[in-house]
């Protein structure tokens, strides 16, 4: 998905939330927005995950700290750890437990703060498993899952990593004979989840852990390590997390990937064609 005119708006927008969350006084805001203001200004052809990694860097330049959103990330992973005991429990009570993960890993995808729209986590649990997906190829997946060797889930946010990781915890319950992977960004962007956070998490007891190499809010190819698609492309089967990777991986012709995410965002809204705030859990076409 190309950049759009409310991409840039975002955009400016986001690098105005960093100053006021860094607290930087009123010349460093300036001279950051400024900045970013001239960055965005020559965005063009390329994704909005391309266009915040070129950003978010020549932000933090500014205050010298390369993971800007460490303590939100930080405290959406505590957020998140309050509320998994009880969502232990609604998977387990769910008929079809594995179902009720796969829910559990699209309502941690609010955890967002690249987004305009913001959503409260525990109040998304208590609806989620009772939400239908507006976009669904549920029984696709399952399909393809009772045929695969080898399944990676591509992460997306901190917080909902640990949702993730009751999915895959689920998948192997289900289907211990899958191989199963967990891709992570190679570097801080935003408030996405790299290996740190990962085995913090413990993931990698129950995963591999990847690091894809990519500095953008999403799954971008060209920016990907040679060995992350090597690994990548033995994968039979492939979640990818959020708008993020959304916005990256749709038009890429591959059924392989099924793309899990709340839409939070009227750009992506338009493109998906369902409304904001929708479940989607839709197969990419191939």
């Amino acid at each position: 998905m190309n950049i759009k005119s409310d991409c840039l708006s975002c955009l400016l927008n986001q690098s105005l939330r960093v100053t006021k969350h860094l607290e930087v006084d009123e010349p460093t805001a300036q001279a950051m927005l400024k900045e970013a203001a001239c960055s965005i200004a020559s965005y063009q052809d390329i994704t909005p995950p391309v266009a915040a990694a070129d950003l978010y860097p020549k932000l933090a330049k500014h205050v010298g700290k390369e993971d800007l959103y460490a303590d939100l990330k930080a405290r959406s992973t505590q957020e998140a750890s309050e509320l998994l005991p009880w969502v232990r429990e609604q998977i387990k009570s769910d008929q079809e437990p594995l179902k009720g993960a796969i829910k559990a890993s699209v309502a941690g995808n609010v955890i967002d703060f690249a987004t305009p729209n913001h959503f409260d986590l525990e109040e998304e649990f208590l609806k989620v498993f009772q939400t239908p997906f507006a976009l669904s190829d549920e029984e696709c997946f399952f399909d393809a899952l009772s045929k695969a060797k080898r399944l990676m889930i591509v992460g997306d946010n901190v917080g909902e990593h640990l949702f993730d990781k009751l999915l895959l915890q689920e998948i192997a319950t289900s289907y211990p004979d899958i191989q199963l992977y967990y891709a992570v960004r190679g570097l801080p962007i935003i408030n996405d989840v790299t290996l740190k956070e990962a085995k913090e998490a413990g993931i990698d007891a129950v995963a591999t852990l990847v690091d894809s190499g990519v500095d953008s809010a999403g799954l971008a190819y060209e920016r990907a390590s040679d060995d992350f698609m090597a690994c990548y492309d033995q994968m039979d089967l492939i979640i990818a997390k959020g708008m993020g990777n959304y916005e990256c991986l749709e038009g890429v012709g591959d059924g392989r990937i099924f793309h899990l995410f709340k839409v939070k965002c009227d750009v992506v809204a338009s493109l998906s064609g369902v409304p904001l705030g929708s479940l989607v859990f839709v197969q990419n076409q191939a």
